[in-house]
């Protein structure tokens, strides 16, 4: 301590007391007596810190005054009530019902760092009251502290194990840490505790949506709309589902229901927006986005999404909105980071290839920061699919297409190398449903391609059945479907050996087209890390290409190579091969791929509403003077 007079020290002292800092006055305390260890003063304060107990340290104003805190916050006065609250913790400084309420009244004002002082200090002055470690939980999470966070929901259920607001937000914290097993056991015990709790059901939804379970997301959110039929946020989680389902009406209507509630509802905006896009109905979302924008003018994923529907020229003032927010020193990563891709396409627009290009890398390094990613876990990924392929092989298995059961058509290949333009295609096709990029592969065979569930004969049937019985549900009555998820090419012995009269299209193009596309891409899914780095992506397409070439060894002549380049050279030839591949009569409406009209949910969105065109693949090349020699080993 820096040295002081010990009645100044002792002074100062009794001044953190007054103020409720009594782990600071005690500090000074001990410093006194390491210093003076007669000092009789000091020694007495210590003990009487130390030594009385929690009820008559716990001080609490008179219950009027309470009552009357309590009415300022039923009236939403949050001002007033942090305030007052502020003003009475200097006069009952070992309140716990006071310093929670400043901690909710802080928080509700945005002043995090307040809030997460005054609930630890409530926790200090009575560490069994779960309520202010269940709301310092919440507050840590604000904040991004999500470890800590974790452990403060963890205390609070310690204390109360029927805490269902406590299993409630520890199940956010998990998710928001990508443990979405757990987290959706923390919703089921909510829910088991509360089966009304609305928000719990939601989040539940939200978490099997991400698990690729969106049917089982829709009959959450439908209950927890039962439940409160005015809910927006369940009607916007339900809409995204049934979008994820290709039941895009659906999800319209779901988006519109919300807007008829709450017409100021920006998020809904934006839903009603995507959705419209998969459509094809890119005039109407755009307004939609512009509505949204009209709400929340600084809504950046909103712009973002909004930039590639728009044709920038020089002097626009929508460019100077994207640079302004930019630079805001309040501008969070995130929203950063979608305001540089939509800067990188206003920019590519108006020909200024250099700012679009040091737009587009920054956008990238914040998105592979947020991401977390790093190349290293892909080279272990990768290994483990080899390793366990070995054990598999050695395994058999005879299955038959159940009756009734569609065959299932894998389009598989890089991100950006036309997976989507072939699925629609094929989807022209009277016998062919097109499902879009199904996450059921990589939930029911995740743990097998790693190695964590071992490939017994057992193991494997169980998971033919599972992935035939989810693409039955989806195949809308017709012979084929199709699963259009491009990583799916790390399954491919798995689906060679459990699903034999599934058909493999691998779907080619030129390599620095494909790592440039996907570097210029901002992709909403977690799992393709490897693109917000041009040295990444090319290292990724190497990791790709070699676990194409072993498959092309371990399983001759079981997957189709189309090349896209050949395909907008020749599309007629391409095609006829193709359909016929598949043992497919010809229809001509394999030739119009851009006037099907199903939902597409990618980022190609736009693209295959235009009639087949060739060069796309050449696009790179104007960039080649900033990428340097990132894509020489493709």
């Amino acid at each position: 301590m820096t040295r002081l007079p010990v009645n100044d020290a002792i002074s100062r002292a009794r001044a953190h007391e007054h103020k409720g800092e009594i782990d600071a006055a005690r500090d000074i305390y001990k410093d006194v007596l390491q210093a003076f260890p007669g000092n009789w003063r000091a020694r007495q304060a210590l003990a009487r810190i130390d030594g009385q107990s929690r009820r008559q340290v716990n001080q609490e104003p008179p219950q009027e005054v309470l009552d009357a805190l309590l009415d300022l916050y039923r009236k939403g006065k949050t001002i007033a009530l942090a305030e007052q609250t502020r003003k009475l913790v200097r006069r009952f400084a070992t309140s716990v019902v006071l310093w929670n309420m400043l901690g909710i009244s802080s928080a509700q004002l945005g002043d995090l760092a307040i809030a997460e002082t005054a609930f630890r200090r409530a926790s200090e002055l009575n560490p069994d009251y779960a309520e202010a470690q269940n709301n310092l939980g919440n507050v840590l999470r604000d904040e991004g502290k999500i470890t800590d966070a974790v452990a403060s929901f963890r205390r609070a259920i310690e204390l109360v194990p029927n805490y269902a607001e406590a299993h409630n937000n520890l199940g956010n914290a998990l998710a928001d840490q990508g443990e979405l097993d757990e987290a959706a056991e923390r919703y089921r015990r909510a829910l088991s505790l509360k089966p009304d709790y609305v928000i719990a059901h939601i989040n539940l939804g939200n978490i099997l949506t991400l698990q690729g379970r969106a049917e089982e997301a829709v009959d959450r959110y439908r209950l927890a709309l039962r439940i409160s039929p005015d809910q927006v946020a369940a009607l916007n989680g339900l809409g995204n589902a049934l979008n994820d389902l290709g039941r895009t009406d659906e999800a319209i209507e779901c988006y519109r229901r919300a807007l008829e509630i709450a017409p100021d509802h920006a998020l809904a905006h934006t839903n009603l927006g995507i959705a419209q896009s998969a459509r094809g109905e890119f005039t109407e979302a755009g307004a939609s986005y512009q509505r949204a924008l009209a709400i929340k003018p600084d809504y950046a994923e909103c712009l973002r999404l909004l930039s590639g529907l728009t044709t920038y020229k020089a002097g626009d003032p929508e460019i100077v909105t994207l640079q302004r927010l930019h630079e805001d020193d309040g501008t969070s990563v995130s929203d950063r980071c979608h305001l540089c891709f939509a800067l990188a396409k206003a920019f590519e627009d108006t020909g200024d290839l250099s700012r679009a290009f040091g737009y587009l890398q920054q956008g990238n390094a914040l998105r592979k920061g947020l991401l977390q990613y790093d190349i290293t876990q892909d080279h272990r990924v990768f290994a483990a699919i080899r390793k366990a392929d070995d054990a598999a092989s050695a395994i058999k298995i005879t299955r038959a297409l159940p009756d009734g059961a569609p065959v299932p058509i894998f389009i598989l290949g890089m991100p950006r190398s036309g997976t989507s333009l072939v699925e629609q295609i094929l989807s022209s096709h009277s016998a062919v449903h097109g499902a879009g990029e199904l996450a059921t592969i990589e939930r029911l065979g995740g743990d097998l391609i790693a190695g964590k569930t071992a490939p017994t004969a057992e193991n494997l049937t169980r998971f033919g059945a599972g992935y035939l019985a989810e693409v039955t549900r989806r195949s809308e009555g017709k012979t084929f479907v199709s699963d259009k998820a491009p990583h799916n090419f790390q399954f491919i012995g798995l689906i060679a050996r459990t699903l034999p009269d599934a058909k493999i299209i691998h779907v080619t193009r030129n390599a620095k087209a494909v790592c440039w596309s996907n570097f210029r891409q901002y992709f909403n899914t977690a799992g393709l890390g490897y693109a917000y780095d041009l040295n990444d992506v090319a290292e990724f397409y190497k990791l790709y290409e070699g676990l194409m070439t072993y498959w092309s060894v371990r399983l001759p002549d079981r997957v189709y190579t189309l090349d896209y380049d050949a395909l907008t050279e020749d599309q007629e030839a391409e095609t006829r091969k193709l359909i016929a591949h598949l043992g497919l009569t010809w229809e001509d409406a394999c030739l119009s791929p851009h006037n099907n009209p199903r939902s597409v949910r990618t980022a190609s969105d736009q693209q295959i509403r235009q009639e087949v065109y060739r060069g796309s693949s050449q696009a790179w090349k104007r960039y080649e003077p900033f990428i340097g020699g990132a894509f020489d080993a493709v």
